[in-house]
């Protein structure tokens, strides 16, 4: 399985703004960054497009994404979340307004996307990948995705503060190989990062226990202001097999 966090800053730098996950150059876990991408061949190569959940790092450039690749007919991109954020995106995005409503100009002769619908621990198939819905702890209803091609599963709970259910189904999980885990806040705002459904570096320790022995915890979403912050309290608890992201790295798993 081939994984990189598409960077959102220029030059490509450690500190991650929008969110956007590209797999083995198919699918893509969520759409921060996925429209910035310079490379317009790779933007046109991804079809299935999944988002965990509607806030703005996450789905930013989404319009922009669905924009440069549009495709008319059956093998337009596919967006896949759960029903909520797919009415979010028709509701306040593709509204005739931010953006035209790509759904109400579609027809299934000449779509601009398709969607569909995630529900939670329902698996679905797509590009010879498994990709299940997880719930977990964050500010508005958001679902981890963990993604496994047969030979490995490498976890993305997205946006979460402690959270027990993706835990739960991960130790289920054999061949389980990374997680990629947020950890948002340092310690000093500790209180904002439980207020905000996200994990700060008091938290993030706790988390990192409930994985199985020998699994890699690749740290994201540290928040830019405090990423040098939240490097040097992380290191220091010592835990073993936890590196930082690098955006534009590619991931092999």
């Amino acid at each position: 399985m081939r994984i990189e966090l598409l960077p959102s800053s220029i030059p490509a730098a450690d500190t991650q703004y929008l969110v956007s996950f590209l797999v083995n150059d198919a699918v893509v876990i969520d759409a921060g960054a996925i429209g910035l991408l310079a490379d317009l061949e790779r933007q046109q190569r991804i079809r299935h497009v999944f988002l965990t959940h509607e806030h703005l790092d996450h789905i930013a450039s989404l319009p922009i994404f669905l924009e440069n690749v549009y495709s008319p007919g059956p093998d337009c991109v596919e967006v896949l979340a759960a029903a909520d954020v797919l009415e979010f995106l028709h509701g306040d995005v593709f509204n005739g307004r931010v953006w035209p409503d790509f759904l109400q100009l579609s027809s299934p002769e000449n779509a601009f996307l398709r969607t569909t619908v995630l529900e939670s621990m329902v698996p679905v198939q797509r590009a010879g990948l498994t990709v299940t819905p997880v719930p977990v702890s964050h500010g508005v209803d958001t679902l981890g995705l963990v993604v496994d091609d047969g030979v490995s599963a490498v976890a993305f709970p997205s946006d979460t503060g402690p959270t027990e259910d993706l835990w739960r189904h991960l130790a289920t999980i054999p061949h389980l190989r990374a997680v990629f885990l947020e950890a948002s806040f340092p310690s000093t705002h500790s209180d904002l990062a439980t207020l905000t459904g996200h994990l700060s570096t008091r938290t993030f320790g706790a988390e990192v226990a409930k994985l199985p022995a020998g699994v890699r915890t690749i740290v994201v979403h540290r928040k830019a202001r405090f990423a040098a912050q939240i490097a040097r309290e992380i290191d220091e608890l010592g835990l073993p097999g936890v590196e930082m992201v690098q955006p534009g790295k590619v991931y092999l798993f």
